[in-house]
This record gives structure tokens, sequence and C-alpha cells, in this order.
């Protein structure tokens, strides 16, 4: 009778421990759902969707920095036909059927350039004006990050507006002044570093 009862003790205790790990295991199914929202953002983000742009590309440099240098590297590195003209005014589009506006705002290469701010942002808004007219679409890039943000880079932000397509490195859009520029209705992607703005370039064109 003891052992009867010890038996069906211990049936009791196995039931209740094997009752408690599929009860663990069903919690962990539950809380193992977010994972599978966590490729949710890549699609539901605001970044671009398919390739929309033509080559060949204008890059130029707004705010006269050295990371219009730093894209047409990742242009030639990816095999994209552009030109390349760092100063470029309205009348040089030429040919192109995208504009690359280059933000990233530097006092010495602005000195280097002889251009003061005004001068400079009245360049961005004749090349937005020139491409608007001509119907080329633009892709605004900042790639300097938190590093290259301060007075003179963010005065062209806002101007960037009629862009097409904004790619910014993550930490250059902390304060969403990029994303503001959106008005919530253009694509915008954040590659993490400049190494990856390649790719989001590539993917852009045709």
């Amino acid at each position: 009778m003891k052992k009867t009862s010890l038996r069906l003790a211990l049936c009791a205790v196995v039931c209740i421990f094997v009752g408690i790990i599929f009860a663990g295991c069903g919690g962990e199914k539950k809380a193992a759902a977010p994972a599978a929202g966590k490729a949710a953002p890549a699609t539901a983000t605001s970044g671009l969707k398919k390739a929309e742009f033509e080559q060949p590309a204008l890059i130029v440099s707004i705010g006269q920095s050295a990371d219009a240098q730093m894209v047409k590297a990742l242009a030639e590195r990816n095999g994209l036909k552009y030109k390349y003209e760092v100063a470029a005014k309205a009348n040089a589009l030429g040919d192109a059927k995208t504009l690359i506006m280059v933000v990233g705002g530097s006092s010495k290469g602005m000195g280097a350039a002889g251009v003061n701010l005004a001068q400079e942002e009245e360049r961005e808004k004749a090349l937005l004006a020139a491409a608007k007219e001509k119907k080329v679409k633009v892709i605004a890039l900042h790639v300097g990050g938190a590093a290259r943000r301060g007075e003179l880079t963010d005065r062209f932000i806002p101007l960037l507006k009629d862009a097409d397509y904004f790619i910014v490195v993550g930490d250059g859009d902390k304060d969403k002044a990029f994303t503001k520029a959106t008005g919530g209705k253009l694509p915008i992607d954040f590659p993490k570093n400049i190494s990856e703005v390649g790719k989001f370039l590539k993917a852009a064109f045709k």
C-alpha cells in the first residue's frame, strides 16, 4: 500500500513537473513571436522599395566637404555611370538622369572654393529647381554622420524637401532633421555606416 501511495505521489510530482516544462515552452513560443516580427521594420520602413533611378548621375557637393569624394568612390566601386563635379551649378546637369547631392558643410571646404554659406544655399536651390524643370530625380545623401552635423550642414537640410530619396548614415539623423525634411512622404534609408551606403546607392538604380 505504501509502495502504491509512493508511486502515485511520484507520478503526481512528475506530472506537475512536466506541466511546468510545457507551460514554460509555451511561454517561450509566445515570446518568440516578436522575433518573427523582427523583420517587419525592413518592410515597414519608408525606405526605397524598388530601383527607380536612371543613369548617368551627376554627383555634387552641398557644403563643400570631402564627403562627396567618398560617394564618388562608392559610385565607382559599384559600377555606376556618373559625372563628378563638386561645385556644379544648375547648368551642369547636361544629360544626367539623376542628381546626387552629397550634403555636408565644411567651412574649410567652402573657403577653398571661395564661397560663403549664402552662396552655397543659392546654388543648392538652383540645382534643385533645374532638376525639377528637367525632370531629373534627386538623391540626397548624408554620409558624414553625427560628426558632420552642425550649423553649416543643418542650413542645407530643409531645402532638400524636393529630393526624391534620402540615404542618411544612421547617427546623422539622431534629431530627425532629415526625416522631417521628407515630410513623412519621401523614402529614406539609414545605412549603419559609410561602407553600407554603396549597397543602398547601387540598389536605387535600374
